[in-house]
Formats: C-alpha cells, sequence, structure tokens
C-alpha cells in the first residue's frame, strides 16, 4: 500500500501542474509579472509606536488601498523601513534618523 499524501502537498501538485485557473484556457497565455516580486514572509517582531505614526500609517494604508493598491499594513512599514535604514547607509550625518534621534540620551 503507497503512503498517504497531504491534502496541501496533493492541492500544491496539482496547482504546479495545472498552473491554476490558466489552464482552464488553453488559449490564453501564462501571465508573468515582469516587475519584482513582494517578499511576503515576514519575522515576527514586536515593536511600539507613537499613536499619531499610527493612525498616519492607517490612512497611508486606506489611501493606498483606494488606489487599487493590494498590501497590508506590515508592507508599508518594511517599505518604509527599508527605505530609511538605506539613507541612513547612504549619509549617516544627514539622515532622517539621526535628525530625529540628536540630543537624545545616548547609552554608555
Amino acid at each position: 500500500m503507497a503512503k498517504r499524501i497531504s491534502v496541501g502537498k496533493r492541492l500544491a501538485e496539482d496547482m504546479a501542474a495545472k498552473r491554476g485557473i490558466d489552464a482552464l484556457f488553453s488559449d490564453t497565455p501564462v501571465y508573468h509579472s515582469t516587475s519584482t516580486p513582494v517578499k511576503t514572509k515576514f519575522a515576527k517582531g514586536t515593536f511600539y509606536f507613537d499613536p499619531d505614526d499610527l493612525l498616519l500609517l492607517e490612512k497611508v494604508w486606506l489611501d493606498l488601498m483606494v488606489q487599487g493598491i493590494k498590501c497590508n499594513k506590515s508592507e508599508i512599514v518594511s517599505v518604509l523601513l527599508r527605505e530609511g535604514l538605506s539613507g541612513h547607509e547612504k549619509d549617516p550625518e544627514n539622515s532622517p534618523l539621526t535628525q530625529r534621534l540628536t540630543g537624545k540620551r545616548r547609552r554608555t
């Protein structure tokens, strides 16, 4: 008797073989995105935000949804964090991060 295959694995194999709904339409070419894929895997982290910043994040998220851009708040924070950190790497003396945190107590 053959070993049982999990439902998830069977579905994954079916979808890989059939290419989803595109397999139903043989004359329709399979669409492959030319843009860079968005990473959807996130590592869990716990951060605390200013309530005003969370309100701004909610407004930006809703604005993007109105524009038809399907995303979630984690993706928005990830993009903004990456942009801010790369800007700091390029010019640490004049980065918004340095300017915002200048004057705060430093660890000793």
